[in-house]
């Protein structure tokens, strides 16, 4: 049941995840809170005109966030891609103590789903498990969910899509679970709606999952003409650590542990499949990235 009194301070609002949270929680009747950079991006503007309440600051502005928690219900937190891990352990960290100090009665963290039981020596993976290790010590609600890969990763100018073919990290055989951002907004809803049940829950998050093979056939009717899927080589893989790992991953690590979707479709009825996200909130990245690029 939402609180109309109390609102939820959401980071990243004018993001992928953000976005898709605080449009989801205005639109269930949750007060947001958006901590932007800029209040007069077009995004920013526009989740003002929906009903957000703006505020202006960035993770290092510690005064503003614990301002902006001030009277707050809930946080969810999450951060960009483009963050050196040292900095993004440091404002995880800094952002759920704030929130444990100034009372926050339910604090949403999105890490990822590549967390395992063991650190990988990799800055950039490790960072999240050192955040979640955190929040579960700190005393007050939290949820922990961890979104598999986003639908949009497959879907991005430079994997081969313009000279049809699919360039990815599995095998054709083997399957991959994908997350579509639009989702995550609907989870946080009912994670937010029942506190009891989402209380201490690391929540693995997926919309769809299909193998390499069903992935060529649902681009190849997206598309209206053949796509062909393959694996990186695996001499590619061999030069990006990165990339080595998110295959390993996906073949007998995090990534491959499988995902009731049906539980997902429970919490979230609305559930998207990848062939739909293609036809609807896709559409205009598969139409740009199936473009051969122009110099």
């Amino acid at each position: 049941m939402t609180n109309n009194k109390h609102p939820i301070l959401v980071f990243g609002a004018t993001g992928r995840q953000g976005g898709s949270v605080a449009k989801a929680l205005l639109k269930a009747g949750w007060p947001v809170r958006a901590l932007v950079q800029e209040t007069s991006k077009a995004a920013a503007l526009q989740l003002q005109a929906e009903g957000a309440e703006l505020v202006q600051g960035s993770f290092e502005n510690i005064d503003v966030i614990r301002s902006a928690m001030q009277g707050a219900y809930g946080v969810f937190s999450v951060f960009p891609g483009n963050l050196t891990a040292e900095n993004e352990v440091r404002y995880g960290i800094s952002i759920a103590d704030i929130a444990a100090e100034t009372g926050i009665k339910h604090f949403v963290y999105s890490s990822g789903a590549s967390v395992g039981n063991q650190y990988t020596g990799i800055p950039r993976f490790d960072a999240k498990p050192r955040i979640e290790a955190h929040v579960r010590r700190l005393d007050m609600v939290t949820t922990i969910i961890r979104p598999m890969i986003f639908m949009e990763m497959l879907v991005r100018p430079g994997f081969g899509l313009e000279k049809g073919r699919l360039i990815s990290l599995i095998r054709p055989e083997h399957s991959i679970q994908l997350t579509a951002a639009e989702d995550i907004g609907k989870f946080l809803v009912a994670i937010l709606a029942d506190k009891s049940r989402f209380n201490s829950a690391i929540l693995k998050i997926a919309s769809d999952r299909l193998t390499g093979c069903e992935l060529e056939a649902t681009l190849s009717k997206a598309a209206g003409y053949p796509i062909t899927y393959e694996r990186f080589s695996d001499d590619v893989l061999a030069t990006s650590a990165d990339l080595a790992h998110m295959a390993k991953s996906l073949e007998n690590g995090p990534l491959s542990e499988l995902i009731d979707l049906e539980a997902m479709r429970e919490i979230n009825p609305e559930l998207l499949t990848f062939a739909s996200w293609l036809a609807t909130f896709g559409r205009n990245a598969l139409n740009e990235a199936l473009s051969p690029s122009v110099l």
